[in-house]
């Protein structure tokens, strides 16, 4: 791929739980930034509010679990996704050029100038803390993690079991040569790797690169995260830029619309990334709207 354009607006689950409660202090010291709290964190300000209902929040997660027990998985068209084979060829491809590819949910391969990163790695059938409930993939991931060439950077956008998977981080080959980068909080989930970097908003990473450098920043995002119902917001979420041989991408992670953050990004991407090529915005979690509301984007939202 000679350049990298447009938008990519992809699709995911959001985690079925609530996020009431209170939100580790600055773990850095000094005086907090407005989104560390005593306990946790919190949103920029102006980001909009989830404000559901208990009602309503009972009858969400009633319907999925009647959905899960009952519900025969819907029947997918031969031709829906690539299949294995074919995504490995297109891989092969690539040769040493610059290249996204959507693996599947969150979980994008992304080569800048030589250096592979692999954002929100999910390769399990479920994005849950049990094997036999949750959300299940109704396809395959696009390639499998034997499939793809030596990854040199990891990063997690935040907690949720869709976006941070143990079993496939465990999995992992070749953890002595990455270099994980992931929101403050999350480092512990990271044993053997070679480099574990917990970050901030506005934080930066560089790591060589054959041309220049591979550079990283953590942005904001609005949404909130926990593993159970006790750690709700204790650590924190994010989104990514990253650029490095001439070329930047964008990584939301989750996210609500802010009416500032992504022109506050852009700028900043603008000034430090040389601007932003392509944009990977997760935009498929957004019904029921009433429900997902100030956590998850629509189409429209990412589009803007």
């Amino acid at each position: 791929m000679s350049a990298l354009a447009g938008l990519a607006l992809i699709f995911g689950f959001g985690m079925l739980l609530s996020s009431c409660g209170s939100n580790v202090g600055n773990p850095r010291g000094g005086e907090a930034p407005y989104h560390h709290l005593e306990n946790g964190f919190r949103n920029p300000p102006d980001s909009p509010k989830r404000n559901i209902p208990f009602k309503r929040r009972m009858k969400f997660f009633s319907q999925a679990a009647w959905r899960n027990a009952v519900s025969k998985a819907p029947t997918i068209p031969a031709d829906h996704a690539v299949n294995r084979d074919a995504a490995k060829a297109q891989l092969a491809a690539m040769g040493d050029n610059d290249f996204v590819s959507w693996i599947g949910h969150a979980t994008f391969l992304v080569r800048l100038d030589g250096v592979n990163v692999l954002t929100d790695p999910v390769f399990s059938r479920r994005a849950s803390p049990m094997s036999f409930a949750g959300p299940e993939r109704l396809v395959p991931p696009g390639l499998l993690l034997e499939d793809l060439p030596p990854i040199d950077v990891v990063v997690i956008s935040h907690a949720h079991y869709d976006h941070l998977d143990t079993a496939t981080l465990e999995k992992m080959p070749n953890k002595e040569r990455i270099t994980a980068v992931v929101p403050l909080g999350l480092g512990k989930y990271f044993k053997g790797y070679k480099d574990v970097r917990e970050v901030d908003w506005y934080d930066d990473v560089a790591l060589p690169s054959p041309n220049g450098g591979f550079n990283l920043t953590a942005y904001p995002a609005v949404h909130w995260s926990n593993r159970s119902l006790f750690d709700i917001n204790r650590t924190l979420w994010m989104s990514y830029g990253f650029s490095a041989g001439g070329h930047s991408v964008f990584h939301s992670g989750d996210t609500e619309k802010h009416p500032s953050l992504f022109s506050e990004i852009g700028r900043h991407m603008a000034d430090n990334h040389g601007g932003c090529d392509l944009g990977l915005m997760s935009v498929g979690a957004y019904a029921p709207r009433d429900f997902m509301r100030g956590a998850h984007m629509d189409p429209e939202g990412g589009a803007d």
